[in-house]
């Protein structure tokens, strides 16, 4: 189990909580995280891999701000890992699914025992702010009846990988679209009045892919969801398989390093391990 993270930071003085909770871990094929070739031949490359990773996190962010709480993806379920999770979305996909990826996920470490742990109920979440749609991200929707998702739109409109059988009964999400440029990014959208809070297009994972950006006094803070597996992976230059676009991938990887060179930048995709050792970092420089 990966260890939750906090850090307090302030934004025009004004202090914001950040946690960093894992909602379980996977595993995936070593050659599916890191892969060899572009295009149609990395598929069955990986899918007769025989290797698997080691264990990573499956991180949810959660942001106490002045202007509400927010949940930026809500993490996997324990029923991931029962026999026939994946049955209704087809054979192919059920066998794909539970072939390909390996979880361990237990009750306690599901989005509303996190919240619960750091005294937040549903209720007081104002919005939930999706990356994009793939099962791992959205699984733990239905702990959030009733609670505005953001989504973007071009994700909703045209998704990659995502598993609408698994979406909550009459889950109909907030659309947000992208039309402002962000500094390098070319389309973002301000998720807080203050402005402070920044949902960015970044795709290549999928078309739709967004990364959520916290603008603090200290730093920018960028929950790169699965932009890449690990900040490694990204200053290196190696990529995943099974991308929608690898051409996308490797412009979001110039504009995010690119954003780097201009800010101090704190990058914590969704399944680094070490993204919760660079938050720690950040609260023993700040604190």
């Amino acid at each position: 189990m990966f260890s939750k993270q906090s850090v307090e930071l302030t934004s025009d003085g004004r202090r914001v909580k950040i946690h960093l909770v894992s909602t379980g871990m996977v595993a995936v094929k070593t050659r599916f995280r890191e892969t060899r070739f572009k295009g149609l031949l990395s598929t069955p490359d990986f899918i007769f891999d025989p290797c698997f990773t080691e264990w990573m996190p499956v991180w949810v962010m959660i942001i106490e701000h002045p202007e509400g709480i927010f949940v930026i993806d809500t993490g996997e379920i324990s029923a991931v890992t029962q026999r026939g999770y994946f049955r209704s979305s087809g054979l192919f996909t059920s066998w794909f699914d539970t072939s390909q990826f390996r979880f361990r996920v237990n009750r306690e470490e599901e989005i509303d025992r996190q919240l619960a742990a750091l005294h937040i109920s549903h209720e007081q979440v104002k919005a939930v702010i999706l990356t994009h749609l793939h099962f791992d991200h959205t699984d733990g929707l239905k702990y959030f009846p009733g609670t505005n998702i953001l989504v973007n739109k071009g994700e909703w409109e045209k998704p990659f990988g995502d598993l609408p059988k698994l979406y909550p009964p009459a889950f109909i999400p907030t659309l947000v679209e992208l039309h402002q440029a962000y500094d390098v990014f070319e389309h973002s959208r301000f998720i807080t009045d203050s402005q402070d809070l920044v949902l960015l297009h970044t795709p290549g994972h999928t078309w739709g892919h967004c990364s959520v950006l916290f603008k603090a006094d200290q730093c920018y803070v960028l929950f790169a969801a699965d932009i890449s597996y690990s900040q490694q992976q990204l200053l290196e230059g190696k990529f995943a398989a099974n991308s929608a676009s690898h051409v996308l991938s490797v412009k979001t990887y110039e504009t995010v390093k690119a954003f780097g060179r201009k800010h101090p930048l704190v990058f914590l995709p969704s399944h680094d391990g070490e993204s919760s050792t660079r938050l720690k970092e950040l609260k023993t420089m700040y604190t």
